[in-house]
């Protein structure tokens, strides 16, 4: 068991952050401040920064992902602290007459963890969805031009040019 001061290594847990293209360059890339009205913590700015490392090392723009990397962050922190008060405390709980039932912060550890489920990945922190993106992206991160080929034919016909 960890205790809750000490610095969380996401470059190994957690090998890409972010969602918005692939980079080549990653001296190129910028992380955001968290926002100001989030107040992080002394540990929760220490899990921004490492998480942002990890952005910039798998060459993952995240300029605009302050916010929901500012979510992540907490909902990490509020993870791990119900998670080592689960380790400590236990996770059930008998009644007099022996009905066991799940602690509450057991039930904060199960929804902390059913979120992070849920943002992870949204922000390019799973490597299945680090994958995609770099499949999705390529090595130049180009959009797709869905309308090229038939601007294309469009423009090639002979005839009056469009009034449009």
């Amino acid at each position: 068991m960890r205790p809750m001061n000490d610095k969380v290594n996401f470059a190994a847990a957690l090998p890409a952050v972010g969602g918005a293209h692939v980079v080549g360059n990653a001296e190129a890339i910028e992380s955001p401040p968290p926002p100001k009205a989030m107040q992080l913590t002394e540990v929760e700015q220490g899990l921004y920064e490492e998480i942002c490392e990890a952005l910039r090392k798998a060459g993952i723009e995240h300029t605009t992902s302050g916010l929901a990397i500012s979510f992540i962050v907490r909902t990490v922190a509020q993870y791990l602290a119900a998670n080592e008060r689960c380790e400590r405390e236990g996770r059930t709980q008998a009644s007099k007459n022996g009905w066991v039932a799940s602690t509450p912060w057991a039930e904060d550890e199960k929804r902390l963890k059913m979120e992070l489920g849920q943002w992870l990945p949204k922000a390019c922190l799973t490597i299945p969805s680090l994958a995609r993106v770099r499949k999705d992206t390529g090595e130049a991160g180009k959009q797709d031009d869905l309308f090229g080929d038939l601007v294309k034919h469009g423009t090639s016909l002979p005839g009056p040019q469009s009034r449009h």
